[in-house]
């Protein structure tokens, strides 16, 4: 931003610059809709005594009330001025989710720009809503029922059950978007979804039927990320990974222990030895690979070998150069086709079962058995061959695995190994492989098509680097899409088999519904007595998201009904936000569904805003206890209240493990309790002074100015604390006009007149002043103020919003509060100039409130409310929403050359300060300093710096005897100044009087 000449001085000792300004709030109600968070009564506008102190509860109360009780969200009715609508759509939070950093900085976000195109009279369509959130909320849904009625959902049965998390998330479903009402977010609530709504869920269903009739869902059997704990497959973002060493034990069990153990050969000429982290999957073993190049092996290709645990069972040697690296251990792997997704893989290259797609082979197939070992509850079964060990949790047989191998001979010993292990995200538990029958979808051509119309169309991804690439990275590498999760909670795949009594399961009718599906049932099938049994998994939740630019958008997947063409006003959305760790798994998905049924992607600009960390860099984790909750800053915390609240997140979880009275239920008890130890250390060394109440607005406003750390932001309080006292700055500098306004005043001019949008009356209020009234300063802060409208207008249009946040607050520090008011407080008495002196504060305070209000929207409504009460706080149905957004267009011409000597002003009450003591005696025995002023030889500060005299010794603390004018210069030798080009000290003979400094400065340019 251009906001000063080059280096200056500032009267609280920051620098201008020319070029650049370097847990769940229970007393929110569980509402369905936003728009039910007020009633239809309209309450009063609220009023706030611009005298109070800075408060942000009496601040920010009332007004989101008073804005959607006046549907001031909502698209506001076209006129002749009005442009093209803005179509947004806000991410839908979980329905069991609470608000957290990450959501605050994305609502953050997306209401500045939403609030800055709505003040360019764009209507603002931003749709909120919340995602059914399938396996979270049946967690949820699960826990609460053992917990109250003792109960499991096969207690139930699933139509009970639906029932049950219906009823639940009736209750506490909204929750969230309370939460995110909290932060003043202006959704339209009148487009508020809901992924189960029946709109909604129609469009999935005909998605996924018009996807299977085109060849591109299809059922198969294949590895899957299996959570024991959740009983269903989990998409990869949903398993976390857990870096473990040196015999970490994870629920009593010991990882990071690589187990040696051989194989013998059939022939009784040797052994192989191999090694594993997962000594459980022995009993899977079907096979040992080497690398065909490894001359230690060569001679043992498709030989056999012994299973160590299994008598009389033989394993085929085989050779593999994609699996095995001959440099790691013994170059010799053991294979477990069912338990391990390399493994598997290993299976359909070698093995006589697979039958290849494509019909290739990779060399010599042989017999290789696919035998899991593991249920779905991760306990073995009896295809172990092992009967010891069927019904036995796979991992805590990890000791009698390793003892049946030392008594066998063939243990080889153990060391500590680095390795990582995947956990469940929900669950905590440890994410087993396994094979089992899923729906898939074959997304390659709907990735094909996605990428070619994002360069046919010209996507914008923001930042472009390392985003842009790794868009089109992932999309061209892209694997087929698991759908199905073995859960009740979502949309049920409309998929349904064909049964004959008695015998064996069909071939499967996919339809959108049952009489469809019979409907498609054959003759014969008919004539059997065949009946139909749905699938009774769900679809991944990412799938009814990937499609949600087109469902909220009104389209149902038959847009060749009659009256289903609507869709069409309302997509694609202008822009999409989000955070770039979901890309791929969100923004990509809804890249490929919505560009295959409409010919167009969903978005035209994906914005990506960074990870928050804590102030040390890590992920904000639970489990760590470092979680920053944004509602604790904005109504703030002791540090006792944030302990309470630790204890009474995992009361519920210590309670339902000490009720179950088995040993897992006291381990279960027994972990929650250590957790919530090391929670409240944490919160004690990350907190020690609990978190300072700052209210929605700094929050917000401090987020969006994080934003300059691309990739991730390092939260700290204190950053946010900055950006309170700029509230309480803005809020000072408005009390300070309010303190000095009449009632008799006249007005001077404003941007709104009741609801009617009228451009903002400051160029021609400056227009019509006599120029000989206005003074210097005044030109600099107006030369100032236009340029931070155009730094702020240029942030919105590349998206650097933090470009704006900067300038705004080195604005109201440097220019507005530290030179414009205090230069301005000696004239508001004298009459000649005080109706300029007002005028001016109040079109800086407006334009200053209008250029923050996307940023900071409830002290900057109050403030401009009162800025003009006649014409607005008096006024109902006003808001500076409908205020226009400053454009440069609104201000006069005004030259650097105007703003430009105010540097030199500047710079003398620095020069001033520093010459104002004696600084080498004792606080108490300093006196002030008599300083004579000889202003440069040109002119141009002689008269000025006379009339400010007073204000220059208040500045300074320094009593001024005289300005000189400047001829004085002409009896002073040019040496005794040299180059200098600054306020010097000069020699006490010009002024002639004892004890008098006399500082001057030759010239005033640059």
């Amino acid at each position: 931003m251009r906001l000063s000449m080059e280096r200056a001085v500032s009267l609280r000792g920051i620098a201008f610059t020319r070029c650049t300004l370097a847990p769940l709030i229970k007393s929110i109600p569980s509402r369905r809709t936003l728009a039910s968070l007020t009633n239809n009564s309209n309450p009063p506008k609220p009023r706030r005594n611009p005298s109070e102190r800075f408060d942000p509860k009496s601040i920010e109360n009332g007004w989101y009330s008073y804005w959607t009780s006046r549907s001031l969200f909502e698209p506001q009715t076209p006129s002749a001025e009005s442009k093209d609508k803005i179509r947004m759509l806000l991410p839908p939070p979980n329905v069991t989710g609470q608000l957290h950093i990450g959501h605050a900085l994305m609502l953050s976000i997306q209401d500045a720009l939403a609030r800055y195109y709505r003040m360019n009279s764009h209507p603002v369509h931003w749709a909120p809503g919340t995602d059914h959130a399938g396996i979270a909320t049946q967690s949820v849904v699960e826990r609460m029922l053992k917990k109250k009625r003792g109960l499991s959902r096969n207690d139930l049965g699933r139509e009970n059950f639906v029932k049950e998390v219906e009823k639940w998330r009736d209750e506490y479903g909204g929750r969230i978007l309370g939460q995110v009402s909290r932060l003043g977010t202006s959704t339209t609530g009148s487009s508020e979804y809901y992924t189960l709504d029946k709109g909604l869920s129609e469009a999935v269903t005909n998605a996924f039927v018009r996807l299977y009739e085109e060849g591109l869902i299809y059922r198969d059997t294949r590895m899957v990320n299996w959570s024991v704990g959740l009983q269903t497959a989990i998409s990869d973002i949903e398993v976390i990974s857990e870096d473990v060493s040196k015999g970490t034990k994870i629920d009593g069990v010991e990882f990071g222990i690589l187990h040696s153990f051989a194989f013998l050969l059939e022939d009784g000429s040797g052994e192989i030895v191999v090694s594993t982290t997962r000594p459980e999957t022995i009993p899977g073993d079907r096979a040992v690979a080497v690398h065909p190049d490894d001359e230690r092996y060569k001679h043992l290709h498709y030989k056999r070998v012994y299973h160590p645990l299994l008598p009389g069972m033989t394993l085929p040697i085989v050779p593999d150069a994609e699996l095995v690296d001959p440099s790691f251990g013994t170059g010799a792997v053991k294979i477990t086709p069912c338990h391990d997704i390399n493994d598997y893989a290993f299976w359909q290259r070698h093995s006589l079962s697979y039958v290849s797609p494509s019909n290739k082979t990779q060399g010599k197939r042989v017999e290789i058995p696919l035998v899991p070992v593991f249920s779905s509850t991760g306990h073995y079964l009896p295809s172990s061959g092992i009967s010891s060990l069927v019904g036995v949790d796979r991992l805590h047989a990890r000791k009698s695995i390793v003892r049946l191998l030392e008594e066998a001979g063939v243990y080889r010993g153990r060391k500590d190994h680095d390795m990582r292990v995947g956990k469940c995200e929900r669950s905590g538990c440890v994410i087993e492989p396994l094979l089992q029958p899923q729906w898939y979808l074959s997304t390659k051509p709907l990735a094909e098509k996605a990428l070619a119309q994002s360069v046919s169309q010209g996507l914008i991804i923001r930042p472009e680097t390392p985003y842009s690439d790794e868009w089109k990275r992932w999309l061209g590498g892209i694997q087929d899409w698991c759908l199905s999760r073995q859960i009740w909670w979502g949309h049920r795949i409309p998929a349904y088999q064909v049964l004959e009594p008695g015998k064996f399961k069909e071939r499967w009718i996919i339809a959108t519904s049952e009489a469809d599906a019979k409907s498609q049932l054959t003759e014969d099938e008919r004539r059997r007595g065949c009946v139909l049994e749905q699938d009774s998994d769900v679809l991944d939740t990412w799938f009814s998201s990937g499609l949600l630019p087109l469902s909220t958008a009104g389209w149902r997947g038959n847009e060749m009904a009659e009256g289903h063409q609507e869709w069409k006003e309302n997509y694609p959305l202008d822009f999409i936000e989000s955070g770039g760790d979901i890309l791929f798994f969100w923004l990509a998905r809804m890249a490929m569904l919505c560009t295959w049924f409409s010919g167009k992607l969903p978005f035209g600009e994906i914005l990506l805003h960074p990870l928050v960390c804590d102030a040390r860099g890590r992920k904000m984790s639970k489990s760590v206890g470092n979680v920053l909750d944004p509602l604790a800053v904005v109504e703030g915390r002791t540090i006792d209240r944030i302990i309470q609240e630790i204890e009474a997140d995992s009361k519920e979880e210590i309670e339902l493990g000490k009720s179950l009275n088995t040993n897992a239920g006291e381990k279960q008890a027994k972990d929650a309790q250590t957790l919530v130890r090391n929670k409240i250390k944490e919160a004690r060394k990350t907190f020690p002074q609990g978190i300072t109440e700052s209210g929605a607005d700094p929050l917000r406003m401090a987020l969006v100015d994080y934003t300059r750390q691309a990739r991730q932001i390092n939260m700290e309080l204190r950053h946010i604390d900055a950006f309170r006292r700029l509230g309480i700055k803005i809020d000072n500098a408005f009390k300070f006009f309010h303190n000095f306004r009449k009632p008799s005043d006249k007005a001077f001019g404003t941007a709104i007149e009741g609801n009617i949008r009228t451009p903002a009356t400051i160029k021609s209020w400056i227009e019509g002043l006599d120029k000989e009234r206005v003074r210097l300063h005044d030109w600099y802060m107006l030369y100032h103020l236009r340029e931070l409208v155009g730094v702020c207008n240029t942030a919105f249009e590349e998206r650097k919003l933090y470009k704006a946040t900067e300038a705004i607050r080195a604005f109201t520090f440097d220019v507005l509060c530290d030179v414009y008011l205090e230069f301005v407080k000696e004239e508001l008495g004298d009459e000649n100039r005080r109706d300029i002196a007002m005028g001016m504060m109040f079109h800086a305070l407006d334009v200053t409130l209008r250029l923050t209000h996307p940023f900071m929207p409830f002290i900057t409504e109050g403030l401009w409310q009162e800025l003009d009460p006649k014409n607005r706080a008096e006024v109902d149905g006003t808001s500076i929403m409908l205020s226009t957004f400053p454009n440069a267009s609104n201000f006069p011409d005004i030259e650097f050359s105007q703003a430009e000597p105010m540097k030199g002003v500047l710079e003398l009450v620095e020069s001033l300060r520093r010459f104002s003591h004696d600084v080498s005696s004792s606080p108490d025995k300093r006196s002030k300093k008599v300083v004579s002023i000889l202003p440069p030889q040109d002119g141009s500060l002689t008269e000025y710096l006379k009339e400010k005299k007073e204000t220059l010794a208040r500045l300074s603390k320094v009593e001024i005897r005289t300005v000189f004018g400047e001829t004085r210069w002409s009896g002073v030798e040019a040496d005794l100044v040299g180059s200098a080009d600054g306020w010097v000290e000069l020699p006490q003979s010009i002024d002639g009087q004892d004890g008098v400094l006399v500082i001057g400065r030759r010239t005033n340019t640059q």
